[in-house]
């Protein structure tokens, strides 16, 4: 395989089929500094000809992206990726005289509010936060200033600010504090930071970050505020305390799979982090003329606002026909009840409606993966969004800590209404099949095979090295190690 970072970008490259390699591309590949969120994330993926000179330029364009950086909920409110806590004034203040110096500044406003000022992003607007009042633990901010605000200190321009007429709430943001960012190449059994590009066995993009607790960042940002002030627009996300550490190394395999390891921890223990997704994505483009088509294992018929829909026969992501009530998929939707759904498979169809194309994404049945921990911290198992955007749901509830492998993973369709797709990890392989259709697979594999679940509708014997699979409209999964 190969890899190149370009400015901000990721490139992966790896063998797709005698013509075509794919090409999986990343964002936020470096560390920047500035007001906004910066998350690693997923950027494109499609096919380039084998022969072509221009590496980031795809012939065959699978998905374009521009936000599939998981978040997790803390205290009711998404954070980290590209979210932070929605507790922000943005106040209209045409031609105010204020100036980075005057970050961290203290205000107070006709009502007796204390509001801190944290950002100027340009010559009309200032953004303020309100003093927290709640705890420490369950914060809360006043969302609207009251008339004119007045100075109390640590400004560098103490001109009260008139009444602002126009105001929204936006974001604290940067929400957290970036402690690692980096690609590392495997070559050989040996690891080294890339520098450019390399060819390498494998390849592994590490991203931890420190999510701060909204209430802790403006008295931290006065209080470090120099003498005469700052310079420069301080960071927000080096302020405050810490109350989640977010832990994800994005591991870039040779087959094109890409595994999300994610290990996260709360450091805070009154606040509350009540829900992981652990993977999400985007639609992806109808590259094929056939539309795509979705298919939710281990589901039963989901009853939704707007009629019952069938995720195990694939639904196609065309307007009209895809549930807009926005479904959770809730336990009396699971077709096994010790078992909740882990995974959603993408199948591209071209004009004569043949499967060209799968994608799949869900859980490796290992760490907090296993059902019987995800049930204790598990009240569905994801939302099917009316955007066509895919929410699973990894654990949520009462979680200290959650640790686990999501996978992403392009595969080719050579049979219609019928798949299989693998995912190597820590010496196992494990093999999904799903049947739309009755068929027959068969699956080459070597190595002890075991089977780890199916639906009653599906057969299997295993014979020479291959499992032979037979199905009507069901699934199974297999581990050979």
């Amino acid at each position: 395989m190969f890899v190149c970072m370009a400015k901000y970008q990721l490139l992966v490259q790896t063998p797709y089929s005698e013509t075509y390699d794919l090409v999986q591309k990343f964002r936020g590949m470096t560390i920047t500094h500035g007001s906004f969120n910066d998350p690693v994330d997923f950027m494109e993926a499609g096919l380039i000809r084998r022969d072509k000179w221009d590496c980031f330029h795809l012939d065959v364009p699978f998905a374009i992206s521009n936000d599939e950086a998981v978040p997790c909920i803390i205290n009711g409110i998404w954070h980290g990726a590209g979210h932070g806590y929605p507790c922000c004034v943005a106040l209209y203040a045409p031609r105010h005289d204020k100036t980075v110096a005057d970050v961290g500044s203290v205000w107070k406003d006709d009502a007796g509010v204390t509001f801190t000022l944290l950002r100027i992003p340009n010559e009309d607007y200032l953004v303020f936060v309100s003093e927290n009042i709640g705890t420490l633990e369950d914060y809360k901010f006043v969302l609207h200033i009251t008339g004119k605000l007045t100075y109390v200190s640590s400004g560098a321009h103490t001109a009260p600010i008139p009444a602002g007429e126009e105001q929204k709430t936006v974001y604290l943001v940067r929400a957290y504090k970036f402690t690692k960012k980096r690609v590392i190449v495997i070559q050989d059994g040996k690891e080294r930071i890339l520098f450019g590009s390399a060819h390498c066995d494998s390849a592994r993009i590490e991203e931890e970050y420190e999510i701060r607790n909204p209430a802790t960042v403006a008295p931290a940002l006065t209080a470090a505020r120099p003498l005469g002030g700052f310079s420069e627009q301080p960071d927000l996300g080096d302020y405050g305390e810490t109350m989640l550490i977010h832990r994800m190394n994005y591991h870039l395999l040779p087959d094109g799979t890409i595994l999300c390891d994610f290990n996260h921890e709360k450091t805070m223990s009154g606040v509350r982090f009540e829900r992981w997704l652990g993977a999400m994505y985007q639609e992806k483009l109808d590259v094929y003329g056939g539309g795509i088509h979705r298919r939710v294992p281990k589901t039963l018929p989901l009853v939704c606002s707007d009629g019952t829909f069938d995720f195990n026969t694939p639904i196609s992501l065309d307007p009209g026909i895809y549930p807009e009530g926005k479904p959770y998929i809730t336990r009396e939707f699971w077709a096994t009840p010790d078992s909740p759904p882990d995974r959603v498979v993408d199948y591209f169809r071209d004009a004569a409606g043949h499967d060209r194309l799968g994608f799949a994404c869900g859980y490796l049945p290992v760490y907090d993966g296993v059902p019987e921990k995800r049930l204790q911290h598990l009240t569905h198992a994801g939302l099917l969004n009316s955007t066509r955007k895919v929410y699973p749901t990894f654990m949520d509830g009462d979680l200290t800590k959650v640790r686990g492998i999501a996978y992403k993973k392009y595969f080719v369709q050579s049979t219609d209404r019928a798949s299989f797709y693998t995912i190597t990890f820590e010496g196992k392989t494990y093999v999904y099949v799903d049947f739309i259709e009755e068929k027959t697979l068969e699956i080459p594999c070597s190595g002890a095979v075991s089977l780890y679940e199916k639906s009653n509708d599906v057969s299997y014997e295993v014979e020479n090295s291959t499992i032979i699979v037979k199905g009507t409209n069901g699934y199974a999964v297999f581990i050979c190690e």
